[in-house]
């Protein structure tokens, strides 16, 4: 088995129809966002010694384009697929 490496638009259309080109686009749309904890810790948290109350981390999905727009999607575009 050839592992297709895909770094550009062209490589992908190279292999459009191929289960490599449906996996590919399937980790595409899972960069569309990405988690972020947007908890306030207090300075010195997690640093030794630290005593004070254990904070959960409050997770916030957040949007980030880059990679689809690095190979000419929009969010629409694949959101569509």
């Amino acid at each position: 088995m050839t592992m297709q490496i895909i770094n550009t638009r062209e490589d992908l259309d190279s292999v459009a129809g191929t289960q490599a080109h449906e996996d590919f686009m399937v980790l595409l749309k899972g960069t569309m966002t990405s988690k972020q904890d947007t908890q306030a810790y207090p300075e010195g948290y997690n640093a030794p010694g630290y005593e004070g109350e254990a904070l959960e981390p409050i997770w916030i999905d957040v949007e980030d384009l880059v990679a689809i727009e690095r190979f000419g999607f929009t969010k629409e575009e694949l959101l569509a697929l």
